[in-house]
């Protein structure tokens, strides 16, 4: 298809033109609202017109470093307003915005880097340590890097390229061509990229906002890592100029009480561990947060409890979230009508995810790819502009989820109820949700396998008071280890935090001979957690 735009990068007109393009979006709240805080970090605030104004400086000199579109431009940082302007100046010349999950391991961080054949990378101070330990490696990928921050130690500068950056040249691309690779935890012992076009995104970005509650004068606070899909929460002022407030690094509770106040937030994105731990904080430091008017909450469901003590103490609407990082995050949203309904007398509509937004198309099917009468459970599959493009170097995993009419196979179970309210019945084979973070278990298992005391493992996720669920990993040690129960688990420690981020280390480990199987040798992972619940004392269990 041939590129055509409805202007130039600069801010010039083409003829009106059939195809509509993200970067317009910029270009237009910097003309529309160039006195408008585009975002807003602690005590640092920027306009549209002076981020416009250094996202178009920054793409000059990406330019002028010889990116092209297509070509792959990552950023290594934690939470800062420059993380936009990155996005903004690869959405502007074509180039593919790449995140690196600074949680992850220096390993895993170097997987992205060669997989998505990055040419450039922006690298802030006080993620370089991060990835030092790999040094040799990292500079063997002869990757132009720029340092961003105080002190970072690399030749190039962010602020002087900006400071110094030529004059941008035009160029044409694609509504289809990528825009993001976002990386999400697969089947594979490796991290696995999602290819998301600038279409996808400008749908995501043009429709979603509504079913948050976010118009054109609200302040949205989001604080998610945008190293990966939820970066594109922080686009949402791209659909109508509204404010959106980031945290500075990393989430804390008493910075996200600070930053709500402080900004006057009228919409927040919240996971559910994180409510309650901001509930506790407002009753034990006499606060309140009298701006907002809506939560929006992601990742899994919650419980009626939380749901009737969140309203009760902050008389706020709320908004449940589900998607997946293949059809741009969101898709799916519990409205507050709903909530009011529930905390009415239908609290089983609180065990649903919502109904799907307009944007997308949805089916149930047997495993034979046939759909099944209404009411049934089946596999969950979705259509529309915002489904992936695919997984980058992935042919046939690519194939085994997205067909030739473009329905994506979820891998989700669940039903739709006769008024289109959607209920999750398994999440992906047994994929494990901690915190608002997705872990797959065979990426865990596939590190353990690494480990030489090691036979074979079985990672599950059970229940926990505060994350909603843990990592657990029942370990088969191989014959002949010596060692005791405690010198094994601060070797496994060791080696997970080397080799895993964060939220998927395992926070407990239990030794066995054997793990539970069908008699055809099949894992049974079901059987796992009825026996871990049965005879195992979890250190957070009363």
């Amino acid at each position: 298809m041939h590129a055509a735009h409805a202007s130039t990068p600069g801010g010039g007109r083409h003829p009106t033109t059939e195809m509509r393009m993200l970067r317009d979006n910029l270009r237009r709240c910097a003309e529309h609202y160039p006195d408008k805080i585009a975002f807003h970090q602690g005590e640092r605030t920027i306009t549209w017109s002076e981020i416009y104004r250094r996202s178009l400086a920054l793409a000059g000199a990406l330019q002028a470093r010889g990116v092209r579109p297509g070509d792959r431009v990552a950023i290594l940082a934690k939470e800062c307003i420059e993380i936009y302007e990155h996005f903004f100046a690869c959405m502007i010349i074509g180039a593919v915005r790449v995140g690196v999950n600074w949680r992850y391991s220096s390993r895993e961080m170097l997987h992205v880097l060669k997989n998505s054949s990055v040419t450039v990378c922006v690298v802030q101070d006080k993620c370089w340590p991060l990835i030092e330990p790999r040094n040799d490696e990292f500079k063997a990928l002869s990757i132009d890097i720029i340092g961003l921050g105080v002190g970072h130690g690399f030749d190039t500068d962010y602020e002087l390229l900006i400071e110094k950056a030529p004059e941008l040249v035009a160029t044409d691309f694609d509504e289809n061509a990528p825009l993001l690779h976002t990386y999400t935890s697969g089947a594979t012992a490796h991290p696995k990229a999602v290819i998301l076009s600038h279409k996808a995104i400008l749908t995501e970005i043009t429709y979603a906002p509504h079913y948050y509650g976010i118009s054109a004068n609200d302040r949205y606070y989001m604080p998610a890592q945008s190293a990966w899909v939820a970066v594109v929460g922080g686009l949402f002022g791209l659909a109508s100029g509204s404010g959106t407030i980031i945290p500075t690094d990393v989430f804390d509770v008493g910075d996200c009480v600070d930053d709500i106040n402080r900004h006057k937030a009228t919409v927040a994105l919240l996971v559910p561990a994180m409510i309650p731990a901001v509930l506790d904080y407002l009753k034990e430091n006499d606060l309140s947060l009298p701006s907002l008017h809506t939560i929006a909450y992601g990742s899994a469901p919650t419980t009626p409890a939380l749901i009737r003590r969140t309203t009760d103490t902050l008389g706020v609407n709320l908004v449940q979230l589900y998607g997946m990082t293949e059809c741009v995050a969101w898709a799916c949203f519990l409205q507050p009508d709903d909530h009011r309904r529930a905390l009415a007398g239908e609290e089983h509509i609180l065990r649903s995810s919502g109904r799907f937004a307009a944007f997308i198309d949805y089916k149930i099917c047997n495993d034979d790819g046939e759909e099944v009468p209404a009411g049934e459970a089946g596999v969950i599959y979705l259509k529309g502009d915002t489904i992936m493009s695919g997984y980058l170097n992935q042919p046939e995993e690519t194939a085994g989820v997205l067909n030739a009419d473009g329905w994506l196979k979820t891998n989700d179970i669940g039903r739709i109820d006769k008024n289109g309210f959607v209920y999750l019945l398994d999440r992906r084979n047994f994929l494990i949700n901690t915190g608002g973070v997705n872990v797959f278990p065979a990426q865990v298992e596939a590190v353990l396998a690494e480990n030489e005391i090691v036979s074979e493992s079985s990672v599950v996720g059970v229940p926990h008071p505060r994350w909603g669920e843990a990592v657990i990993a029942a370990i088969v040690l191989r014959n002949g280890v010596q060692l005791s129960d405690e010198d094994c688990i601060a070797q496994l420690n060791a080696h997970c935090v080397e080799n895993l981020s964060k939220q998927e280390c395992p926070k407990h480990f239990i030794f066995m001979n054997e793990l539970p199987r069908t008699i055809t040798g099949k894992l049974q992972k079901r059987d796992l957690k009825l026996y871990i619940s049965e005879n195992v004392k979890l250190p957070w269990d009363e």
